[in-house]
């Protein structure tokens, strides 16, 4: 499990971003038993340069803070289990500070992704094209 990847797609745009099994297991194993994961990304409201998915309707186990922080780089993807509001996937595309209409939240980071040179064309087409496809994967 130590190199596992998670895969991401939106249209043409493929990003690849190693689990951290090793901080953040508990996120790990839950997000892997929700994938594949379809739906769409969207900006950030509140948190700065990220995209994010709405998992809502998602079934999900609990899990604790792990490897958790409020403040994000670029490519370091991050699952917030709900606490203070809706749970969620992040995908900060540059500096992100999470936070909703309640404050700051810390996230929990468990996936990084590699290779950023697409990240920032993820983020524009969510802002000036709107909703952008997405799958979450192993493979």
């Amino acid at each position: 499990m130590k190199n596992q990847y998670l895969h991401i797609k939106s249209k043409e745009l493929n990003f690849k971003a190693k689990l951290l099994w090793d901080d953040a297991p508990e996120t790990c194993d839950a997000i892997l038993k929700i994938l594949p994961l379809t739906g769409k990304l969207m900006q950030t409201r509140w948190s700065g340069f990220g995209v994010w998915i709405d998992l809502g309707e998602v079934e999900i186990d609990e899990v604790p803070f792990e490897n958790h922080s409020i403040y994000l780089a670029k490519g370091e993807i991050m699952f917030y289990p709900g606490f203070e509001s809706m749970k969620e996937i992040v995908i900060p595309y540059d500096k992100v500070a999470f936070a909703s209409k309640a404050g700051l939240h810390p996230a929990n980071h468990f996936a990084t992704i590699e290779d950023l040179s697409d990240i920032s064309e993820l983020g524009r087409r969510v802002i000036e094209e709107g909703l952008q496809p997405v799958i979450f994967d192993i493979k």
